[in-house]
């Protein structure tokens, strides 16, 4: 008896479960225009919402706060759905990682009076876009990709997103000036590493 009740409260479970994930999926539906677009998200809610609720979770560390995230990006995501051309790939998913990981931090440090989040504990986070091979890459992109994660973010948002420094620094929540020193740090720190490789890149 006790076994029937432990499985149907596990179902119940998972029942509210996929009933809350159709509820949400229909709210933010309700925002977008076209069919097209409907369908877009739709494939990009399914696809990414676990792993964007995972890295939100692994940095607030509460998963009402990593929900409340979730869910600020996702509503960023329906403002940017043009830039976004297909749904299954890694521009698209680097794209995803960047912006509910920058919203996590952002959330985190506010809440924290901006103490930084040990380094450490985004190890972590950060790999789950790391799953390109360097090696199959053009020198200049295996550079970025060797870049810290707040120099790299920026550098694949102007240079593969295509994105105005104005449009990074609302995805990022941080200000245009900041977009600016870091993609010159950058550049700067690109040189670097490929003089250390032998290379020269003016």
């Amino acid at each position: 008896m006790i076994i029937f009740t432990a499985i149907a409260t596990n179902c119940n479970k998972r029942s509210d479960l996929t009933g809350g994930i159709k509820s949400m999926l229909a709210l933010y539906l309700t925002m977008i225009d076209t069919p097209e677009d409907k369908n877009k998200f739709e494939q990009l809610y399914m696809k990414y919402r676990r792993l964007m609720f995972y890295i939100a979770n692994q940095i607030l560390k509460d998963e009402y706060l990593a929900e409340d995230a979730v869910h600020s990006t996702f509503l960023k995501l329906i403002d940017n759905l043009d830039k976004i051309d297909e749904v299954d790939c890694h521009k698209t998913k680097s794209f995803i990682v960047i912006m509910v990981r920058n919203h996590s931090i952002n959330m985190y440090n506010q809440r924290k009076r901006r103490k930084l989040i040990p380094f450490e504990g985004l190890e972590a986070i950060y790999s789950v876009n790391n799953d390109i091979d360097i090696s199959e890459l053009g020198t200049i992109e295996g550079a970025i990709l060797k870049l810290p994660d707040i120099y790299r973010d920026v550098m694949i948002l102007k240079y593969v997103h295509e994105l105005s420094n104005t449009e990074i620094a609302l995805q990022l929540d941080i200000t245009e000036a900041t977009i600016r020193k870091r993609l010159e740090r950058a550049r700067i720190k690109i040189k670097e590493i490929l003089k250390v490789e032998g290379l020269d890149f003016d």
